[in-house]
């Protein structure tokens, strides 16, 4: 006797999910909304700390002024660059450790 189409599914379906399998994947679909969640309040905190910091505008500013004589004359070679990165984030980091001990 021929399948009929129902049949020839059903024979094709993977097998049940077991219920263990199904808690485990919502408690990692939680986890990852947490994990955005946090991730969307860090970098929110972040970019208003460093917005309203008048040191990082300042850093902003001369780093700005910097690379732009550097382009002008033509001597940005990877070093510059390198030297600039590393100044940049030395600042970085140091003007948003004053603005959180500022909010303390």
């Amino acid at each position: 006797p021929p399948q009929t189409e129902t049949a020839a599914r059903v024979g094709r379906q993977p097998p049940p999910r077991q219920h263990g399998e199904r808690e485990g994947e919502r408690a990692r679909g939680k986890m990852k909304f947490l994990q955005n969640l946090m991730s969307y309040w860090a970098n929110m905190l972040l970019v208003e700390t460093l917005a309203n910091s008048r040191t990082f505008q300042r850093f902003a500013i001369s780093s700005d002024k910097a690379l732009r004589e550097l382009k002008k004359k033509g001597d940005l070679s990877a070093q510059d660059i390198t030297k600039q990165a590393s100044a940049f984030s030395e600042e970085m980091t140091k003007a948003f450790r004053d603005e959180m001990m500022k909010k303390k």
